[in-house]
């Protein structure tokens, strides 16, 4: 049977999944973790943070944040630029008590908001976020490098991002996965381009249901023009792309116009009919994430060639004219 698009798209979706049995490890061991925390006395609460929080993380999964809400009455001790360092340090000893198995800030340099614990029985990360109850939703998250307390609205941002999955028909948050999954294909030009970015152009594009094809085409529409500028997160407070040089921000500028020139190639080549061409363009696009075009006898990319079509941004040629550059027959020799 022949490839579609949509099922090339449906395989790309598939690819991206997190295995659900670490995504069932994460929720016990964060169950586990805040029984270990509450038992010592100190934590009110906890709740998932970061892009496997809101589920928009790419496989395969490597940490898990875990936001650890301390009890009013320790602000007083921890409010000082020791505090941070001070509260995961009560963390590492409540947690070493229940995992002696357990290593700490394992491998490269751990976030300054965050105490890595390493479990020999998980292949991820468990990252512990100390943080206080702020008004409004948000909370204090501590910095043991920075030495301080900053506000956070990473509770608005998973409300924010789980509001516009539910408005999309539960599509959203796949679509941010596939948009990052294309970043990273080509993250030796946009290593600078981190999640949190990619998530907010997709919010920024994308708040109805659409098929994932046209969600793509949308986002890298809206990227070209919105990555200029400010781009804000899903939360409406900050600009995500504020550390930006202004090196970066022409390359993302220049990259992102032509990933959607390639997007808007593949979709009409879609719509000619030239199914395995768009399908070519769109694996150009995503790499080994997305599966690749079909093999073509000799005597098909030789019509091809000798039909007045096009060549696509590939160099595949195509019998129809919606490929990038035009293709016209000519003599297989010249006299001299």
């Amino acid at each position: 049977m022949s490839q579609t698009v949509d099922g090339a798209f449906a395989e790309l979706d598939h690819n991206l999944n997190l295995d659900p049995n670490q995504r069932q490890q994460a929720q016990e061991r964060h169950n586990t973790i805040r029984d270990c925390l509450a038992d010592a006395g100190f934590v009110a609460s906890s709740f998932l943070q970061g892009s496997f929080a809101r589920k928009t993380m790419l496989a395969p999964l490597k940490d898990v944040d875990i936001v650890v809400v301390l009890k009013p009455e320790h602000w007083e001790k921890l409010e000082g630029p020791d505090g941070p360092a001070t509260a995961m340090a009560w963390f590492r000893r409540a947690v070493a008590r229940s995992w002696p198995e357990a290593e700490f800030d394992k491998g490269d340099a751990p976030s300054g908001k965050a105490l890595r614990v390493t479990y020999p029985d998980l292949d991820f990360d468990i990252d512990l976020v100390p943080a206080f109850e702020l008004d409004g939703d948000n909370v204090l998250i501590g910095d043991r490098d920075q030495r301080h307390w900053e506000p956070s609205n990473t509770r608005r941002q998973i409300r924010a991002v789980a509001n516009r999955n539910q408005a999309t028909g539960g599509r959203f948050v796949h679509q941010v996965r596939q948009l990052k999954a294309l970043i990273k294909n080509h993250d030796e030009t946009l290593d600078f381009v981190k999640g949190i970015v990619v998530e907010s152009l997709v919010y920024g594009s994308i708040s109805r249901k659409v098929a994932d094809k046209r969600a793509i085409v949308e986002a890298l529409e809206h990227a070209k023009d919105a990555v200029s500028g400010a781009v804000i997160e899903p939360a409406g407070d900050d600009d995500v792309t504020v550390k930006w040089t202004s090196t970066e921000r022409a390359v993302a500028v220049k990259t992102f116009t032509d990933f959607a020139t390639r997007a808007r190639e593949a979709h009409q080549l879609e719509n000619d009919g030239d199914i395995e061409a768009s399908i070519d363009v769109w694996h150009s696009l995503f790499g080994e994430y997305f599966p690749a075009a079909g093999s073509r006898t000799p005597e098909a990319v030789l019509g091809a060639w000798n039909t007045v079509g096009s060549r696509t941004s590939t160099g595949r040629p195509s019998t129809f004219p919606s490929g990038r550059q035009p293709t016209r027959p000519g003599r297989a020799w010249a006299p001299f």
